[in-house]
């Protein structure tokens, strides 16, 4: 008997998950607006975003269509974004980048900008999602 209760309020936990994810999906993607973007993204640690970035460019979600790589471009942090402006998806090749399939240089790549700031007392990575990134000739 004691089984069967212990099976029962598993499947009633699992099922109460399954339901709030759902419902925070629901509520995400919904709307008529779309997403928008904050203003400024704290992405972490200066020291350990750096410390990541020696192992290469990553993705970070922003939201929406506000995500971006960050990667170092002559030893500064710098945030390319996801989805260029003329709205191909930049894509991380093994040794380029691309957009639509076409090699894009990284001076045609539409970036945020970056800054480091103390919050809290540690210097930490801001990207400003909320400033009009510099264009480019991605395409």
């Amino acid at each position: 008997m004691g089984d069967i209760k212990l099976l029962a309020a598993a499947t009633v936990a699992v099922l109460l998950v399954g339901f709030f994810i759902a419902g925070a999906i629901l509520v995400t993607t919904r709307g008529g607006g779309g997403v928008q973007c904050s203003t400024q993204l704290n992405i972490g640690l200066a020291s350990g975003v750096r410390d990541n970035l020696d192992h290469g460019p990553y993705f970070q979600t922003g939201g929406g269509d506000c995500g971006f790589w960050l990667a170092l471009q002559n030893s500064d942090i710098v945030a390319y974004k996801a989805v260029q402006p003329t709205g191909c998806t930049l894509q991380l090749k093994l040794d380029h980048w691309a957009c639509d399939s076409r090699t894009v240089p990284v001076s045609g790549l539409a970036q945020y900008p970056i800054s480091i700031q103390t919050v809290n007392g540690v210097d930490a990575v801001i990207v400003n999602l909320g400033t009009v990134p510099s264009t480019s000739n991605a395409g």
